[in-house]
């Protein structure tokens, strides 16, 4: 059986003589949010409530929206939209809508006392003109990016953090007062360092589950009896987005955290991380937000110290924050000190790489891009996968949003690691999937998420 999610996913690959255009959807005709919220209170904005670094694979496009459930804080209790623009926290409810939303989450007692609980959306009006179909992916995997710079900050200050995909979509949607363009997506939960909360709620699993909404869903069939119309849907993403909500936390199947297991092939252990990880946390601080400029590479050799730091790294900001460990990380390495050029998969458990193939051309490479020349010079690749029909039979069509979370957390993770050891990385939105899937031998089973090319930056 194939679940809508992979007939999604096709649609929105990049192929040389084809497209993923969406069936018309008229955006125009769309009422665009307004986050202006007149006459709403307005408190100043602390580095405690936003990320410091704007998120990495947003390409200016702003598509990711954040708002803050707070208790016990410098504001009120309440519900707030974190107004970056105008440094300011925007109320928009009290205890009231607090506890509808609250109320949305599984381990409710749990959420009732964190701190802080962002909720994260996404808006679709703004990046559909430049993705088109696969505009709904990509701003989940903007949002994992803004989780991971909330995870970094909140573990910079020493607290508790946990993120979270489990919740009632329609009813925070409806809390909040959404718009139709603008969909809630995931959430992070922030506690005080001693929170015993927090510290017992690591025991019990909290954090290590994902919640599926494969036991409430209608299953879709593509060729089956259960079909869904679609021409009720301005795109295939809308569909995509009605499969993957969860509207019964009851009826949801709780899953416990998957542990990829490694594929045979030679092991190449990594060096230890370059710096403490509190040396990591401490100089994110300093840094500044990116031109993300998209210069072509220059020619250079990264050190195994450092490929293997930005590597080990990835850990940070939490290798399995959302997707129950189903996401497959290859590594492609081109230039290398110590390391044979190759394509290898990296299993984190181990700290290890596993070498999958001794091929690693750079010219066929760069043709599996739309730009060949921006891609050129790379110094390795991180190229994110998933069996897309594994991950639906374990999490429903939800698994697909949690996949995509955690490439963006991935990608963000990487972004910051690269720039800490004065390297560039980015992700590449436009590939050909099949050819580069071809190059590197993946499974057939296999679909390609995301890719992020590491190398030094060019003038």
């Amino acid at each position: 059986m194939r679940y809508f999610s992979e007939v999604y996913h096709e649609s929105t690959q990049y192929v040389p003589h084809g497209s993923g255009d969406p069936v018309i959807m008229h955006w125009e005709k769309q009422a665009y949010a307004d986050k202006r919220y007149e006459g709403a209170s307005r408190y100043p904005l602390t580095a405690g409530f936003t990320p410091l670094l704007s998120p990495f694979s947003a390409d200016y496009l702003h598509p990711v929206c954040v708002y803050a459930v707070v208790h016990n804080t410098d504001v009120p209790d309440g519900v707030y939209y974190v107004d970056n623009d105008s440094s300011k926290l925007v109320q928009l409810g009290g205890k009231n809508v607090r506890e509808a939303i609250l109320s949305s989450f599984p381990e409710r007692e749990f959420v009732t006392e964190a701190q802080v609980l962002f909720i994260y959306t996404g808006l679709l009006e703004r990046p559909v003109w430049r993705f088109r179909e696969a505009a709904y992916r990509q701003v989940q995997m903007d949002v994992g990016s803004a989780c991971a710079n909330t995870i970094l900050i909140a573990k910079s200050r020493g607290q508790k953090v946990f993120p979270l995909g489990g919740f009632v979509d329609d009813s925070i949607a409806v809390a909040l007062k959404l718009g139709p363009t603008e969909m809630p997506m995931a959430a992070v939960a922030i506690f005080p360092e001693k929170s015993m909360v927090a510290f017992n709620s690591v025991d019990d699993g909290v954090g290590e589950f994902a919640y599926s909404n494969h036991a409430e869903m209608n299953t879709y069939v593509e060729n089956g009896e259960q079909t869904y119309e679609i021409s009720r849907y301005p795109s295939r993403f809308m569909l995509q987005n009605h499969l993957e909500n969860i509207d019964d936390l009851n009826l949801c199947m709780k899953v416990r955290r998957l542990v990829a297991q490694a594929l045979p092939g030679d092991e190449f252990p990594l060096t230890p991380a370059k710096f403490t990880n509190e040396y990591y946390l401490r100089e994110l601080w300093y840094l500044r937000d990116d031109k993300k400029v998209k210069f072509p590479f220059a020619k250079g050799t990264l050190d195994l110290d450092d490929f293997s730091s930005m590597l080990r790294w990835l850990e940070l900001a939490q290798l399995n924050a959302f997707g129950a460990g189903l996401i497959k990380i290859w590594v492609v390495v081109f230039d290398v000190m110590f390391v044979y050029a190759g394509v290898y998969r990296y299993i984190p458990v181990r700290k290890s790489i596993y070498m999958q193939s001794g091929s690693a051309n750079p010219k066929k490479f760069n043709k599996c891009f739309a730009v060949p020349e921006q891609v050129q010079n790379s110094m390795f690749a991180v190229v994110l996968s998933a069996d897309l029909n594994e991950t639906c039979k374990v999490l429903g069509n939800r698994g697909y949003r949690y996949l995509n979370l955690n490439a963006g957390v991935l990608t963000e993770s990487l972004y910051v690691s690269a720039r800490l050891l004065n390297r560039t990385a980015r992700e590449e939105h436009f590939f050909y999937h099949d050819e580069l899937k071809k190059l590197l031998d993946m499974p057939d089973s296999e679909s390609i998420i995301s890719t992020i090319l590491i190398g030094k930056a060019g003038k």
